[in-house]
């Protein structure tokens, strides 16, 4: 990381959801750098990478990447899903026309049709569409913009998908167009006021600087769902499946310190405990908002 501070009249960016112009310099990070909103406290990368640049990312990580690594451990992708599904559903019936954006292989488009739901899915990356097409999944390539914006769907589910976008406000947009009155959004994402985030600075696991691009907490996320028509429901924190040795594959890459350390302690903690999968809270956040009917 670098200590390099470039005067704030550098970034004339402005922000997606208050749309100031004046931005805060965090750091750098791998070349990229961090910036908040001086005004609402939204954090975001400056310059934005293209749409190209990100398509090819994401290819190339579920070809040999960490993406890779995790549609390949199937159990832990499935109980991923199921658990989602368990913190949504009490909100939302699992009935109607789904559609799961950024859905990798289609594992959660799979589980919910399982209960009920007609879901379907869309994916920037060819190469997890290809697997869940071959699977016989609903699954096609693309982003939401690539949707008839009809208002046709029930819930529109974005896991792990907002901090990628590079234009969070658009998306939601986008979302909000595309449900039926009385439908719901529900997605998850780093929470930047948790407290893993607070304690580790810019070395917090989710500053990546490859694919990471805005970053929110439960205030910020509440006002952008109320600026494009949808009423937040629930804002609360999100478990999500892991096993110790997938820890240690992510950890590798975004926070080393913390990779030596879980790596020294394996050598002593049995295989089976290392294999064990557990929900955890690792200071991420759901949402799930509804479009008026009216």
């Amino acid at each position: 990381m670098s200590d390099r501070r470039p005067a704030v009249s550098d970034n004339k960016v402005s922000c997606p959801l208050c749309g100031e112009v004046k931005l805060r310099w965090l750091f750098e990070k791998k070349g990229r750098q961090f910036w908040a909103c001086t005004q609402c406290g939204l954090e975001k990368q400056v310059p934005l990478p293209s749409l190209q640049d990100l398509q090819a990312y994401y290819d190339s990580q579920f070809n040999s990447g960490m993406y890779q690594t995790f549609t390949s451990a199937e159990e832990m992708k499935t109980m991923t899903a199921r658990q989602r599904l368990k913190e949504i559903t009490p909100v939302i019936k699992p009935q109607g026309r789904w559609l799961d954006v950024g859905c990798a292989n289609g594992v959660f488009v799979r589980e919910a049709m399982a209960l009920g739901a007609q879901a379907e899915g869309v994916e920037l990356s060819s190469v997890a569409v290809d697997q869940a097409v071959a699977a016989g999944l609903p699954v096609k390539c693309g982003g939401l913009e690539d949707v008839a914006d009809a208002a046709a769907f029930d819930c529109i589910t974005a896991f792990d998908v907002l901090e990628h976008v590079l234009d969070p406000l658009t998306f939601l947009h986008d979302i909000a167009k595309r449900l039926k009155p009385g439908g719901h959004a529900a997605l998850t994402m780093p929470d930047k006021s948790s407290l893993f985030s607070k304690l580790m600075g810019a070395r917090w696991w989710f500053y990546i600087p490859e694919e990471h691009l805005h970053y929110f907490d439960h205030d910020i996320i509440g006002k952008l769902m109320l600026k494009v028509g949808l009423e937040p429901v629930l804002v609360a924190r999100t478990f999500k499946p892991l096993t110790y040795d997938y820890g240690l594959t992510q950890f590798i890459e975004f926070n080393p310190l913390i990779y030596r350390v879980m790596k020294l302690a394996s050598a002593v903690i049995p295989k089976k405990l290392r294999q064990w999968i557990v929900p955890l809270y690792i200071g991420e956040m759901k949402v799930i908002a509804r479009k008026p009917c009216a």
